[in-house]
């Protein structure tokens, strides 16, 4: 294990890290004595040939895939460098437009052109899964290069990738699985051309722990490891690495984990202002309050200030919380007595589903003119930034496309309930950048 080569590690460190693992003058409260570089015995991250080289071959032979990458950067470089790899300048993607904002950076890098994929929503305003006939006609229709989609996506909801997979290939496209939220999910990783996974969002791995996985020929493994390569660190950090190794080790009790969330949701079934939804994904419940007279980010702050639970992500009508296998079960009866006693205390009154804005119009102005216009009087004008809620980072509009009214409407409601509504240039509530 590269833990325990870390910790027997003796050599005098004439070498980076600065703090030279002096844990007698630093302490140990943060991990000194492991933290090392590319020194002999260690290998290396960008051409491993040895205890690292390991490690991902228990990562590959764990997910099934054809080839299995660390990833340090987060998913979010695996998405980029699996972008990269998969396009040319000028080819098309075609992505779901609930992917992360990652995906839209990626598209934007490799120079090539988005289109989109609308998911259908359900009452909550939540995205549901990728209609497969949809998907097929706007193959046809867009003839793409690559295919991203989500899932499972931030609350929860699973697309049959495995459908998905047999479409895209039936045409020849490849597909990213964007899978962040499903390491847990090991079957999913040898579905797809490309599976990006995160680690450390449900399984016991440190922060910005990930792995890639490629299947096929459609997609060259060689070719995404290069691009990896340009994008990743070139220092990457041992203490993740050692993360990723101690993480594949780990066997989760899923079995446990499914009895204890349904026992969960038993003891919310008599909730009548807020709803608990269950979309089937194991590690992820939404909690809906768009039936009482407080938001999701009201509930929130009262679940924070008055129980001392912090959620995962708040929105205008409902919050989302992780679920895993390392979790203290005992929490969960905490968890319900506190939706149950907060439940108690609301008014219920009646609940119009949601509807989100309509895709904007795409421009097709061609300007290097920029200004910056107030909010409330930007409709009709071509946004020239990102704008999104972080979390979950699913951008609301792209450079290029036309603001409406109804998008500044949705906006502006989420920002007076206190949504954290972000752009590219940081400008939110007060102005957005549009072409003059």
């Amino acid at each position: 294990m590269l833990y325990d080569k870390l910790k027997n590690e003796d050599r005098i460190p004439f070498h980076m890290p600065g703090h030279k693992r002096n844990t007698k003058l630093l302490g140990s409260k943060l991990p000194y004595d492991i933290d090392l570089t590319e020194i002999e015995g260690f290998d290396n991250l960008h051409s491993p040939e040895g205890i690292i080289k390991e490690i991902e071959e228990k990562a590959k032979k764990i997910y099934k895939s054809d080839n299995s990458f660390i990833l340090v950067n987060g998913s979010t470089v695996g998405i980029l460098a699996g972008v990269l790899a998969a396009v040319k300048r000028g080819d098309t993607v075609l992505m779901a437009r609930n992917c992360h904002k990652s995906v839209y950076n990626a598209v934007e890098l490799a120079g090539a052109r988005a289109e989109y994929i609308l998911p259908e929503t359900d009452k909550y305003g939540i995205f549901k899964a990728i209609d497969i006939s949809s998907l097929e006609e706007k193959i046809i229709s867009v003839k793409p290069k690559l295919i991203v989609v989500t899932s499972p996506t931030y609350e929860g909801v699973m697309s049959e990738i495995s459908d998905i997979c047999e479409v895209a290939h039936k045409n020849g496209v490849p597909v990213l699985l964007d899978a962040a939220h499903g390491a847990h999910h090991t079957e999913l990783a040898r579905l797809a051309d490309i599976t990006v996974m995160s680690l450390h969002k449900t399984l016991p791995a440190l922060t910005q722990c990930a792995l890639a996985h490629i299947n096929g020929s459609l997609v060259s493994a060689e070719e995404f490891k290069i691009k990896l390569s340009m994008l990743e660190t070139s220092s990457p950090s041992y203490i993740l690495m050692c993360s990723v190794d101690e993480c594949l080790s780990f066997k989760p009790d899923n079995m446990r984990l499914r009895n204890e969330r349904k026992k969960l949701l038993n003891n919310c079934d008599g909730l009548e202002r807020l709803r608990v939804i269950d979309y089937g994904e194991q590690t992820k419940l939404v909690v809906f309050a768009g039936y009482s007279n407080i938001s999701g980010i009201e509930l929130a702050e009262i679940l924070r200030t008055e129980y001392k639970i912090e959620v995962e992500m708040a929105v205008r009508y409902y919050v989302v919380l992780v679920l895993t296998a390392c979790d203290d079960y005992s929490d969960y009866e905490k968890l319900a007595k506190a939706l149950r006693e907060i439940d108690s205390t609301l008014c219920k009154k009646g609940f119009t589903p949601i509807k989100l804005p309509n895709l904007p119009e795409k421009s097709k102005a061609v300007s290097e003119a920029y200004e910056y216009v107030e909010l409330e009087k930007s409709a009709g004008r071509v946004s020239g930034e990102y704008i999104w809620a972080y979390p979950p980072g699913i951008p609301l509009i792209v450079p290029g496309e036309i603001i409406s009214a109804e998008l500044i409407e949705y906006i502006s409601d989420g920002i007076e309930h206190g949504v954290n509504h972000q752009s590219t240039r940081d400008n939110l509530p007060e102005k957005i950048y549009c072409q003059s």
